[in-house]
């Protein structure tokens, strides 16, 4: 009984708050419920795969991740496929969103979803 107890104070600590239900980037929301994207008052139908896509930026806004770190996290079987497919999906997102400044190329490295006046530290070479 203690152990139990002692298991479920250990998850207690490693999920102190309930999980946000909508991501805020600027004026665009995502509802992670009901899997809705806003912009303004527009709504944006996207994929299920830019769905996806947008919601791992949209988590950790302002961090950069590489082309081969989103694919694995957006494709189930991210080694079929060619990181050339996350510039695609990239680009349509910023077609969808209707504002290409959003989401942020680090060149050479990879994308960042940011505020819209917020910078992102480039890597010193």
């Amino acid at each position: 009984m203690q152990e139990l107890l002692a298991r479920i104070r250990a998850l207690g600590r490693r999920y102190p708050e309930e999980p946000a239900i909508h991501l805020r980037i600027g004026d665009l929301t995502l509802d992670l419920v009901n899997h809705d994207v806003h912009r303004s008052a527009r709504r944006i139908e996207l994929s299920a795969r830019e769905l996806t896509l947008l919601k791992v930026l949209m988590r950790e806004p302002g961090r950069v991740f590489t082309r081969t770190e989103l694919c694995e996290r957006v494709w189930e079987h991210p080694h079929e496929y060619d990181t050339k497919l996350v510039e695609v999906f990239i680009g349509r997102l910023r077609k969808k969103i209707g504002d290409p400044q959003l989401i942020h190329t680090v060149r050479h490295v990879g994308y960042a979803i940011r505020e819209p006046d917020a910078s992102i530290d480039k890597p010193q070479k």
